[in-house]
């Protein structure tokens, strides 16, 4: 009799398994699969709007046409960014890789200047609608923290620079502001 007892808890245990491998697997499954946070997927999709770059030695904005698109990897863990702006009639294009690195928490973005890959890794502080990108850098031969704001705004997506010398004071450089396309 025990024989019998023992198989047939077998035989509805393996019923069961398929069961709570399918129930337990779909509740573990995403939660691995969602590598890129929350924040970057305001980089999905096409923005339209403009540039605006401060001007050397004043306060003046020179402002262009801009057009931002945002596709998702191959990988899931980030997106590639096509940014065009155009100036004095002539359209500039750049493409960018973001990855998540999730080991590290910061973001490496791979970018093509002048036919050179150039890639930089970043800091990430993401708070509820403005995510800022940190990173050491240079200008003019001089060090300084390089930061990007993400701003993600209903319908709009605002992604400004500013660079510190080490003196506690930001200067603007640039900043996009797009609306989202509506097709």
């Amino acid at each position: 009799m025990t024989k019998i007892t023992d198989s047939v808890y077998t035989l509805r245990a393996l019923q069961l398994f398929p069961f709570l491998c399918l129930t337990f697997g779909c509740l573990i499954s995403p939660a691995q699969a969602q590598v890129t946070p929350d924040w970057m997927f305001a980089l999905e999709g096409p923005y339209v709007g403009r540039f605006e770059q401060a001007m050397e030695g004043n306060d003046e904005l020179v402002t262009y046409d801009a057009r931002f698109d945002g596709l998702r990897n191959g990988k899931e863990n980030g997106f590639v960014l096509q940014v065009a702006k155009e100036v004095n009639g002539e359209i500039f294009k750049s493409v960018q890789m973001w990855n998540w690195n999730d080991a590290n928490q910061t973001v490496e973005i791979a970018s093509l200047n002048d036919n050179e890959a150039v890639t930089s890794e970043w800091f990430v502080s993401s708070g509820t609608l403005s995510t800022s990108l940190t990173r050491g850098a240079s200008e003019g031969h001089a060090a300084v923290i390089e930061r990007w704001r993400i701003e993600r705004l209903p319908g709009q997506l605002r992604w400004d620079k500013y660079v510190n010398f080490g003196d506690g004071k930001w200067k603007f450089r640039w900043r996009y502001v797009l609306d989202e396309v509506v097709e």
